[in-house]
């Protein structure tokens, strides 16, 4: 951050390099154009090394990856669609993130970080109270350099009240280049279009490639 003279009574701004990076990241993350009208941006923020290792078992740890991988600046970028759009295309919720780092070799060390931890998570203890919960690869083109496409279904709990509806949330990790990025999308399968998702998967890895030099 720069400020002018003592800084009394200066609002601190940010630097040309520091806003550089953050409308780069912004552009790496899927757009409104990108999604069914009456869908909203509804949360956007900057990840710094600090605060993406703060939710780390081991902070101190974390932090020093991120700082061996050349962790630069994350961005995180939360979609809602209204409910006309959610009966109408399946959407529930859509999240992308984009980050940078100083090298490729960084990047895709994160990339491999994050792919581990995809396939390793327990997706049945994590989604508690849902039934017959799994986890499929989706087997893809090559859209980014290198990319890992993860799909997990689950059918509502009977209380939930919603029958038999089966949903889904795709996890998408992309590295291209110096950059890694990923997307999460919710959706309800009965009635839902898989076409869109398939279409936002891509439109979300062509964002991260043009915004790279």
């Amino acid at each position: 951050m720069a400020c002018d003279g003592d800084g009394d009574g200066v609002e601190a701004t940010p630097t040309p390099v520091a806003s550089e990076v953050q409308d780069q990241l912004k552009r790496m993350v899927l757009q409104l154009d990108d999604l069914p009208s009456g869908v909203i941006l509804a949360e956007e923020f900057f990840v710094t090394a600090e605060q993406s290792a703060v939710e780390s078992d081991d902070r101190e740890a974390r932090l020093a990856k991120l700082k061996e991988w050349g962790y630069t600046l994350g961005y995180d970028a939360t979609y809602q669609p209204s409910p006309a759009v959610s009966t109408a295309a399946g959407l529930i919720l859509v999240n992308g993130t984009a980050s940078l780092y100083s090298s490729v070799e960084g990047a895709s060390a994160s990339f491999a970080d994050a792919a581990q931890t995809a396939r390793t998570t327990d997706w049945a203890g994590l989604f508690g109270g849902v039934e017959g919960v799994n986890v499929e690869e989706i087997s893809n083109p090559a859209l980014t350099d290198e990319m890992l496409w993860l799909r997990i279904t689950a059918k509502a709990a009977p209380e939930a009240g919603l029958g038999e509806e089966t949903f889904a949330q795709d996890i998408i990790i992309f590295r291209e280049g110096p950059a890694r990025g990923s997307l999460m999308i919710a959706w309800a399968m009965d009635g839902g279009r898989s076409d869109l998702i398939q279409t936002l998967v891509e439109a979300h890895a062509q964002r991260l490639k043009d915004a790279l030099p």
